[in-house]
């Protein structure tokens, strides 16, 4: 398996400029980015790609510096203030020759929750957890009546046929696997649609992608995945990892 982290965002809604990048959000004495790496180590992960866009330079060398057994290509995004993250996945993917896992750069979840999630998920599958279903900002995900992903839903609240037509799955919380003749069909929906997935997150050529390939939902139970965009998103994650400290040791 490979694996894809997407960072190349500024992150401007956090305003953290004590920091290179809100990936380097600090959890004691590692960081986001630090503990996506170790937990990837501990999956065996063949290679991880790293989009990178803000501050490329910064997250290179603290890479770097941690010495990981963890073979680490990096992918520079010069675009990425200017469209989605659908464009940086993307590029990753076009690297990738077997199944891949893909993260969100911005999440904290407990490992185990990822290394059960890749270990034990079918594919191609999306890690989802509990959440309002009238919550605007997060990824709604509505289920088919056969269970799979009908579709993902942000930025808006969801209609009144939405609501009826389909069953709430919970929040898309950021990490998703894909089988590797999934990773090439993908690609080629996306250049067969450039000009219109260039600019959008990945949520809606998934929903297109959903129309005729089976996508899976994974569902987590255990709290403690959080998705930081702002400065109270990290507050509340750094007060669950400083509640729980056994669940985010890390492996």
């Amino acid at each position: 398996m490979e694996a894809i982290i997407l960072l190349a965002g500024y992150g401007s809604r956090l305003n953290r400029q004590d920091l290179p990048h809100k990936a380097l959000l600090p959890f004691g004495e590692e960081t986001l980015l630090s503990r996506h790496l170790k937990c990837l180590q501990a999956l065996g992960i063949s290679k991880t790609h790293l989009i990178l866009g803000h501050n490329a330079s910064a997250l290179k060398t603290c890479v770097q510096n941690l010495n990981l057994d963890l073979p680490v290509h990096f992918i520079d995004n010069p675009v990425y203030r200017t469209t989605g993250n659908t464009l940086s996945m993307v590029m990753g993917l076009k690297h990738c020759q077997d199944e891949t896992l893909i993260l969100d750069g911005d999440v904290l979840y407990p490992p185990q929750a990822l290394l059960d999630y890749v270990q034990k998920s079918p594919r191609s599958s999306f890690a989802l957890i509990p959440a309002d279903i009238d919550n605007v900002e997060c990824t709604k995900v509505l289920l088919n009546p056969s269970g799979t992903i009908h579709a993902f839903i942000t930025k808006r609240e969801l209609t009144n046929e939405e609501k009826s037509g389909f069953s709430f799955g919970g929040e898309a919380i950021g990490f998703f696997v894909l089988r590797q003749e999934d990773v090439a069909r993908f690609v080629a929906l996306y250049e067969n649609n450039e000009s219109t997935y260039r600019p959008v997150l990945w949520e809606i050529p998934f929903t297109d992608f959903a129309r005729n390939t089976p996508l899976h939902p994974w569902h987590i139970t255990q709290s403690g995945c959080v998705e930081i965009d702002t400065q109270e998103d990290y507050s509340t994650a750094l007060n669950h990892f400083l509640s729980h400290p056994e669940q985010y040791r890390l492996p």
